[in-house]
C-alpha cells in the first residue's frame, strides 16, 4: 500500500511540472522540446562542416576512413582532435607505398638486366655481387 502511495505522489508531482490545473501542456516544457528553424539551420550548415576531413577521406579513398570518422565524430568538438582528422585525411603516405612499389618493380627489372650482364661475361661475379647488394637494400 505504501508502495502504491508512492508512485501516486511522485506521478502527481510529475503531472504538475507538465500540466497546470486545466490539463494544459505548460509552455515552459513545449519549449525545451521545440527547435526552431533557425537552429535547424544552423545545424544544418554545422553538421557538414563538422564532417570535412571524413569526406575528404572518402573522396580520396582512404584505407583507414573508418579511424578517421572516429577521431572526427567523438574528439572533433575540440579544434585540435578535428585538425588531427584533417591532417590525417589529407595525408599521402598510400601514396609512398606505391612509390616505394613502383621502385621495387624496377628493382627487379635492374637485376634481371644485370643477371643478364654476367650470363653474357659482360660483368666478373664480384661486380655482379655488388650490384645486386646495392640493388636490393
Amino acid at each position: 500500500m505504501l508502495f502504491c502511495l508512492d508512485v501516486h505522489y511522485k506521478r502527481d508531482i510529475f503531472d504538475s511540472l507538465i500540466f497546470n490545473k486545466n490539463n494544459n501542456i505548460h509552455m515552459s516544457f513545449l519549449t525545451l522540446l521545440s527547435i526552431s528553424w533557425q537552429h535547424l539551420l544552423l545545424l544544418l550548415i554545422f553538421i557538414p562542416f563538422y564532417f570535412v576531413p571524413t569526406f575528404i577521406a572518402w573522396s580520396r579513398k582512404k584505407s583507414n576512413i573508418g579511424a578517421i570518422f572516429a577521431l572526427n565524430l567523438f574528439l572533433g568538438w575540440s579544434l585540435i582532435g578535428w585538425a588531427g582528422a584533417l591532417i590525417w585525411a589529407l595525408s599521402n603516405k598510400e601514396n609512398d607505398r606505391q612509390t616505394i612499389t613502383g621502385n621495387t618493380a624496377s628493382n627487379i627489372d635492374q637485376l634481371t638486366q644485370l643477371k643478364a650482364l654476367h650470363d653474357q661475361g659482360v660483368i666478373t661475379d664480384e661486380e655482379f655481387e655488388t650490384q645486386k647488394k646495392r640493388l636490393l637494400r
